[in-house]
């Protein structure tokens, strides 16, 4: 079975739509931000902007990785006994 025979074309037409307008939006917003900041600035908008449009990316049916995937633990770095060491 393929996906026309199963979900009407109108239901296919919008889900495009969305998908279209989403990305429409965030190409305007990335576009308006960029615009606006000053050069020097750049450096600090754009980490912030890439996890914005990761974020968005989750809304997209392809954005969300598999269902039975589980998160890895964050990995913490040792730094000793976390106790300041007295100084000379």
């Amino acid at each position: 079975m393929d996906l026309a025979s199963v979900v009407p074309a109108y239901v296919l037409l919008a889900a495009l739509a969305v998908i279209v307008v989403l990305l429409a939006v965030v190409a305007i917003v990335a576009r308006a931000v960029v615009a606006k900041a000053r050069p020097q600035d750049l450096p600090h908008i754009l980490p912030g902007l890439g996890q914005v449009l990761a974020s968005l990316a989750l809304f997209l049916p392809w954005g969300r990785g598999t269902r039975g995937q589980a998160a890895a633990p964050p990995v913490r770095l040792e730094r000793g006994d976390g106790r300041r060491q007295p100084r000379g």
